[in-house]
């Protein structure tokens, strides 16, 4: 396993992002609080996962929520892994564009930004700055040369997120089914973004819940979990 994704507990989020993939699992992610109820099991359970993977390179800080709804997560998070191992990598996926102290002690900040009128709108943090630009319709008729004169210089990796259908057929699934990127911008981006020759970090996810041989979950109830859809 070269990557851990680390759930901050479940609150109601502070966003109400229409085509949030966690609102679309069977379970309704209803785990036990462990991080609250049992802190000594949580951070112990991570402690082992750490040190019983010798090959792993990245912990993604993450949530089905706001990550940074829970500041003292993130903090225990960060620090149960430098004192762990030091060699690890810690990014944060966030919709959180405000300056904070805790970006500076993270190795990726990845903004998820859902619409290019954001793009020149956020101040990047942490040692590297990632925009994961989620491909809704507001991306319709967008060039990559159009996206990148909007990027700021210290933004130095861009992913290009599709939308993904759940499990469950809901108003979010609609919502996805109706606002996801025109398949001719799509394709049209796919093609700029394998013919880009500049020094930016450039990719494209399609399958970005797919954890099967690409990274493992650790939730709040303190227990490893192959997939996004195990209870």
């Amino acid at each position: 396993m070269k990557s851990l994704q680390v759930v901050t507990p479940h609150k109601e989020c502070i966003y109400d992002c229409k085509f949030c993939i966690s609102k679309m699992h069977k379970h309704d992610n209803k785990f036990v609080n462990n991080y609250e109820l049992n802190k000594e099991l949580w951070k112990n359970n991570l402690i082992k996962i750490i040190k019983e993977n010798k090959d792993l390179k990245y912990v993604v800080i993450t949530g089905t929520n706001e990550p940074m709804q829970s500041e003292d997560c993130v903090r225990d998070i960060i620090d149960v892994v430098r004192s762990t191992n030091k060699e690890i990598n810690i990014e944060i996926q966030t919709h959180f564009y405000k300056e904070n102290s805790l970006y500076n002690d993270i190795d990726v900040v990845a903004y998820s930004i859902s619409n290019p009128f954001l793009l020149d709108k956020i101040i990047p943090s942490g040692k590297i700055s990632r925009y994961v630009l989620i491909l809704t319709d507001s991306f319709n008729n967008y060039k990559l040369d159009d996206i990148l004169k909007l990027i700021p210089k210290n933004v130095t990796q861009i992913t290009f997120k599709s939308l993904q259908l759940g499990e469950e057929h809901n108003k979010v699934y609609d919502y996805i089914l109706n606002h996801s990127i025109s398949k001719n911008t799509f394709n049209k981006l796919k093609e700029n973004i394998n013919n880009y020759k500049g020094n930016l970090s450039i990719r494209l996810d399609n399958n970005c819940m797919d954890s099967i041989n690409r990274y493992k979950i650790y939730r709040e109830d303190g227990n490893l979990y192959d997939s996004w859809s195990d209870d």
